[in-house]
């Protein structure tokens, strides 16, 4: 059984390089890796099932050259996405955002990852719990093609209206899950994405 735990243990700094400069950035904390836990998840479970000939690595170091070199939280491969390329490219590319690494992951990380011509870039803000998919046109990323929103507060009053019949149909209407792209197969609750439950047995 694929183990989802990830250890810091062995090194407890992760080292970029972008345009000659190099960060040395904290590992993140359980909110940020529980969300990469959870896709990590999912993704494999599907490739698994589906026999998709794809996976899905954890801070995998991609490297352009000895002056550019990320570590992405998550990365997606499959083959004939490398065979299209001519060599091994992510299809997609996953950034969980924290506070320290928001502004690199929304710019400079965003702009690397078009120029490898990586198809789709999600942001993903697990404060927030916002997923935002970026798709590549034009050799470049634009606004985000889709955005997905979690938690779904229907318990809050104000977010409703108080008409029952149109109350209902808002919340019928409030997106739970979704399917990539590139998997239509797969269907992504952003409930499980989220999933923070896990988080109370260690407080």
């Amino acid at each position: 059984m694929q183990n989802y735990n990830i250890n810091y243990l062995d090194n407890p700094f992760i080292e970029e390089r972008i345009d000659g400069k190099l960060y040395l950035m904290a590992r993140p904390n359980d909110r940020h890796m529980m969300v990469q836990k959870n896709l990590m998840k999912i993704f494999d479970n599907y490739f698994v099932q589906k026999k998709r000939k794809c996976a899905i690595f954890f801070e995998r170091e991609l490297y352009v050259n000895k002056d550019n070199y990320v570590q992405p939280d998550l990365l997606i491969y499959c083959k004939d996405n490398n065979e299209k390329k001519n060599k091994p490219i992510p299809l997609i590319v996953i950034e969980v955002l924290s506070a320290s690494t928001r502004k690199k992951d929304m710019t400079a990380k965003m702009k690397k990852y078009s120029e490898l011509g990586i198809e789709e870039y999600w942001i993903i803000d697990p404060r927030s719990q916002v997923i935002s998919i970026y798709k590549l046109e034009n050799d470049k990323y634009g606004v985000p093609s889709e955005v997905y929103t979690y938690p779904f507060n229907l318990g809050d009053d104000d977010d409703f209206s108080q008409v029952p019949e149109v109350r209902e149909k808002e919340e019928q209407e409030v997106i739970k899950e979704f399917a990539p792209s590139f998997f239509p197969e797969l269907t992504i609750s952003l409930a499980e994405v989220f999933d923070f439950e896990a988080l109370e047995f260690v407080r």
